[in-house]
């Protein structure tokens, strides 16, 4: 639900808006999937105001200055997101602007607090029971993001920056970290009959923490590293097919008993694009993976889009967690298989901005360290569907 009250001033423009977040279950005390990212009842999900401004710098330019809750996009999402499927969705209280020039230049810069999801505890979540959301303590979230115009190649390069301080405080979401992501993506966009390609890096430095046995160690050293890559061509053919090569990699820790932690923290990203058909399904997490994979996508009919995916996945560290699920081996002798997965998502855009259908699945056919370390418990290989409609109801902004 949304509301919105809209104010000019001058050559800009002064919007009030808001957001009401409720998802709720109807799982059983017997369910092993409950958790924050499925429940968050009668939550406001953003309340901020936003200025909006033109031709203010420059003639053709445009910005936004938003102040109080809400919601992030940063780049292409894999270090902060707001989930498009997933039951509940991140949330910061803070100061965000952004610009965007005529020549297709993009600015960002943030200083955020982000929000707790309560309550935490099994019992409130089966009973939806309600809790307004908090801040985590003595927790700040900055980051600056800058896109230069593109180039005769069509080529355009993103440079950006990311930092955290997370308190040491036992009601935050986290463990205590303060560390600084600093990252590029270079890419040139797909287009009919021709070649397409995108790479992105992260680096990450700083101080961390991680439990290994039982243990929680604070003020390790972080030094962690993420990298995507993909090349692609849109085939000039009825179908319109692209067909992806895709690699990712995000470092694991490799001694879980020295003073260093090596793995990837991905933060507020979204990985439903690379990752899974669907944000509940959470088998998958850019941490500790090595992945290369290959995608189909095609238009059979006109508003319908169909999409294959087939990867192969494995751990980046053998002693270190399967960030998805939790499982781990701390000898190594596990190995490194987690499995090989197929996935198809059809879309029906039945009435253009208005109603979509959706379904998909995932297969997952388990590897050795998938069966040897759930043992006992392994109960065959996973297997996911859903079926999904989408609405979108309001006019446009005045």
């Amino acid at each position: 639900m949304q509301t919105s009250m809209f104010i000019d001033v001058g050559r800009g423009k002064v919007r009030f808006s808001g957001e009401l977040q409720d998802a709720r279950t109807e799982l059983n005390d017997s369910s092993s999937l409950i958790s924050t990212s499925l429940v968050n009842t009668l939550e406001p999900l953003q309340a901020n105001l936003n200025w909006n401004f033109s031709d203010m710098l420059e003639e053709g330019h445009t910005g936004s200055l938003k102040v109080g809750r809400f919601t992030m996009d940063v780049g292409r999402r894999r270090l902060v997101a707001r989930s498009g499927t997933r039951n509940t969705i991140s949330s910061f209280t803070g100061v965000d602007w952004q610009w965007s020039g005529s020549d297709g230049r993009n600015a960002q810069v943030f200083v955020v607090t982000p929000m707790r999801i309560l309550p935490t505890d099994r019992a409130s979540l089966l009973a939806n029971d309600d809790e307004l959301d908090r801040g985590n303590r003595n927790t700040t979230f900055r980051g600056a993001f800058y896109q230069f115009p593109a180039l005769k190649s069509r080529d355009r390069f993103e440079v950006y920056w990311a930092g955290i301080d997370q308190g040491n405080r036992p009601q935050n979401d986290t463990l205590p970290r303060d560390f600084d992501s600093v990252g590029f993506r270079v890419f040139r966009p797909t287009t009919a009959g021709k070649w397409s390609y995108e790479v992105e890096a992260v680096l990450q430095y700083g101080k961390s923490s991680a439990t290994a046995a039982g243990v929680t160690r604070r003020g390790l050293d972080h030094d962690a590293e993420f990298y995507h890559a993909e090349f692609g061509y849109a085939f000039s053919s009825k179908l319109s097919p692209v067909l992806l090569m895709q690699y990712d990699r995000a470092s694991g820790d490799r001694d879980p008993f020295d003073g260093r932690n090596e793995g990837y923290d991905t933060l507020f990203g979204e990985r439903r694009f690379d990752f899974t058909p669907q944000g509940i399904y959470g088998l998958f997490a850019r941490g500790n993976l090595r992945t290369p994979g290959v995608r189909l996508t095609f238009v059979p009919w006109q508003r319908w889009q169909t999409t294959f995916s087939y990867r192969k996945y494995e751990l980046d560290s053998t002693r270190d967690t399967w960030s998805g699920v939790g499982l781990r081996d701390l000898t190594g002798r596990a190995g490194r298989s987690i499995g090989r997965q197929l996935e198809g998502i059809f879309t029906w855009n039945a009435i253009p901005k208005r109603l979509t259908f959706e379904t998909a699945f995932a297969k997952l056919w388990a590897g050795r360290f998938f069966r040897e370390t759930e043992g006992a418990g392994f109960r065959g290989d996973p297997m996911f569907v859903y079926f999904m409609t989408t609405t979108n109801f309001g006019g446009r902004d005045r």
